[in-house]
Order: structure tokens, then sequence, then C-alpha cells
């Protein structure tokens, strides 16, 4: 079903420009999915965003963030045809949990309405909305793969072909059994 969904969208590459009353350009469409638009913006935040955390990405990043927004945006409209939804409280808890990271970060609240050039509630509300969307969609990816089993054969046949050094490192486990030394 959600593959329909996906066939059936619409994602095309455009340039569409979006201008204040003085004619100057404030934004600029460069995808559209299916109803969804994903600005110029949008890709600069995600960009801004993961360099924050330290994600690198595979790719070009002009490439490589339009077709993840893309996807998520597939993900969401397909959560609202399947009536997905947040649990309210926890989005509200995650957030108060990153406004409050910010913050020790950062050194104070007014330090991170500087940084951000944002009120504290606007951030907030950016960030419930982010928060939301993100619940959603591992909940919308959870119920999609909820059935598939991949076999050890698929498995190995995934991880061969990838470089070593792409790979993380898992640390060995090892159990130990002590035996009484009494008779």
């Amino acid at each position: 079903r959600f593959l329909l969904a996906f066939m059936s969208m619409v994602c095309l590459p455009l340039s569409a420009e979006k201008k204040d009353s003085l004619g100057t350009v404030v934004d600029e469409v460069i995808w559209v999915v299916g109803d969804e638009a994903i600005l110029k913006s949008d890709v600069e935040v995600t960009r801004i965003q993961a360099a924050m955390e330290g994600m690198r990405w595979s790719g070009n990043p002009d490439c490589a963030i339009p077709e993840q927004l893309a996807v998520q945006k597939l993900f969401l409209h397909q959560a609202v045809l399947d009536s997905v939804e947040a649990n309210e409280s926890t989005v509200s808890h995650q957030v108060d949990m990153r406004l409050n990271y910010y913050i020790n970060q950062i050194g104070s609240k007014e330090k991170m309405e500087e940084y951000f050039r944002k009120t504290s509630s606007e951030i907030r509300e950016e960030m419930m909305t982010s928060v939301r969307n993100q619940m959603i969609i591992q909940q919308m990816q959870a119920k999609l793969t909820a059935d598939i089993k991949p076999t050890p054969a698929e498995i190995r046949r995934y991880y061969n072909p990838l470089p070593l050094d792409s790979l993380p490192m898992m640390p060995a486990q090892v159990e130990v059994q002590i035996r009484s030394s009494e008779p």
C-alpha cells in the first residue's frame, strides 16, 4: 500500500521563488512531494542541524538532503492516510528536554534566542512540529517494516560488499562462567 502511495506521488525538482512584498526572493521551492513543497530553507536548516550534530552526508548534500526530506514527507503522507498520530505528552517532554539541552549548551535562554534569532516560543513551536513529525515517521516506519524478517543469508548479502571501514565497530561479547573451587 505504501509503495502505491509512493508511486502515485509527484516528486519533481523545480524552481519556484517565493518573494516578499518588495519583490525580494525570500525562499525557493526546490521539490514538490504530493501537495507538500520542499523549500530551499528546509534544506539549509537540515544542513545546519546536521552540522551541529556532527553528521556527515554520503554523497552531495544538495542531493541527499532534499531526497531525505522527500522520503520523510512520503512517510508523513502515508501516516495521515493511516491515521497515525504522535503522543502529545511525549512530544512535549522531548521538546522540553531539547530546549533544556540547548540552554545548557549555549548558556542561557536569552543566548539561545539570540543564537536562533527567534523567541523561545517560536523555537518551541518549531521543535514541537519537528519532534511530532519525527515520532510519526518512526511509527510509520515501524508499522511498514513490522512483518519484515530478514534471513541470515539476506543480511550477509547486504553487508559482505560493504567496505570494512564503513561498518561500525561492535564490541566483542564474552561469556564467562565461574566455577566454585569447592568439591
